[in-house]
């Protein structure tokens, strides 16, 4: 009896963590298994957010040089630093989902996801947006082809400046296999270790430096220092906080928020240039703001999950690289012909929730087309 009972609840894991994978997908669809469907929910919502956020951050109007009308630049900085946790968002999942990777499939595998999943639809979508721009949109001259030309266009994002997040992926895609093969039982140790060096050394003193306005050189700067949101993705999906600690970091995530967005307004007006001194992706205000809200949303997506409904998370969490590659294109192709959206202005907050409406609907329209599906994995 004992034996039959524990062979059903082996069945009913195997099922569950199968069935589970497919909505389980980081960024770009990755089937790995994990321990309940709650954490593949919550990672698909996270997901939808963070495609939402990047394209209301592209689209956002008077962050630029048009903070001299106050009102308006007050509530345009308040969504600029509101949704900044778009990339770190990305890589915190990748963190939180791949760095057991090995548990279930080799490097082989690993790397072959990592082209067909990234590499292909980044290289493909780049000559595909190149040519876009040459005779659709019409705001790029088309050379005489030089593959030196070309690709120096590719690394430096001038085909579409909109994929340089991606170059940030392909960096913590290459570093992961590094990480993945710590010994299980010492990783939340040594990946605690390796998060809070960075965060001292990358961020903490270059910002105290700043802050307190000291001359005082600091050369220690690693060029992969994204890698950070790859430890403490792992570490807040696998950890365990009591409730005070949970509760202070909640807090520091909230004073990091408001230092974004008073800081950035503060120096702003000094210096009557837009200053983001207090933000950016690997600034310590923003790595505190992004891995507190990160944790918040992880503990309370039950709570999400009554307001939303699971099946149509997981589903639009599959289709969250279109949003990355069309944005920008469907904006170009709109701003050509305004009258099919009856003229509404796109680069403002409900012409970017617009937007991003419409290239999760090519986004699943084109995902089930035979090769265009290819290109949008």
């Amino acid at each position: 009896m004992s034996s039959l009972y524990f062979n059903n609840k082996k069945m009913n894991l195997i099922e569950l963590t199968s069935n589970n994978c497919k909505s389980a997908d980081i960024l770009l669809n990755d089937n790995i298994s994990n321990k309940t469907k709650t954490v593949f929910d919550y990672i698909s919502f996270i997901k939808i957010i963070s495609a939402y956020s990047v394209i209301i951050l592209h689209t956002n109007p008077f962050f630029g040089d048009n903070f001299k009308n106050k009102k308006k630049w007050i509530i345009s900085n308040f969504i600029e630093q509101f949704f900044h946790f778009g990339v770190p968002f990305f890589v915190l999942c990748i963190g939180a989902t791949l760095l057991d990777f090995n548990e279930h499939y080799g490097l082989k595998e690993y790397y072959k996801r990592r082209f067909f999943k990234v590499i292909f639809p980044l290289i493909s979508w780049n000559i595909i947006l190149y040519y876009y721009r040459i005779y659709f949109v019409k705001n790029l001259k088309k050379n005489t082809f030089d593959i030196v030309k070309l690709l120096n266009m590719f690394f430096r994002n001038k085909i579409y400046g909109l994929f340089y997040s991606f170059h940030i992926f392909i960096i913590t895609y290459m570093i992961i296999p590094l990480l993945a093969y710590v010994e299980k039982p010492k990783k939340i140790e040594i990946y605690i270790y390796c998060f809070s060096t960075l965060l001292v050394t990358q961020s903490l003193i270059p910002y105290l430096i700043f802050v307190f306005k000291l001359k005082l050189c600091w050369p220690y700067k690693i060029e992969a220092g994204y890698i950070i949101y790859i430890f403490s993705g792992y570490i807040i999906q696998n950890k365990k906080f009591s409730r005070k600690i949970k509760i202070f970091i909640y807090f520091i995530g909230l004073i990091s928020f408001l230092i974004q967005v008073i800081g950035t307004h503060i120096l702003t007006y000094k210096h009557n240039s837009v200053m983001l001194k207090h933000t950016g992706y690997l600034k310590l205000p923003t790595i505190l703001y992004c891995n507190s809200l990160f944790l918040l949303i992880k503990e309370y997506n039950e709570f999400i999950f009554k307001v939303f409904n699971k099946k149509i998370i997981n589903i639009l969490g599959s289709l969250t690289i279109g949003p990355f590659f069309l944005h920008w294109p469907v904006i170009d192709f709109f701003r050509k012909y305004p009258k099919l959206i009856f003229n509404i202005n796109l680069i403002s907050f409900y012409g970017g929730s617009l937007i991003c409406i419409i290239c999760f609907l090519l986004t699943y329209i084109f995902k089930r087309i035979p090769i265009i599906k290819h290109l949008l994995p």
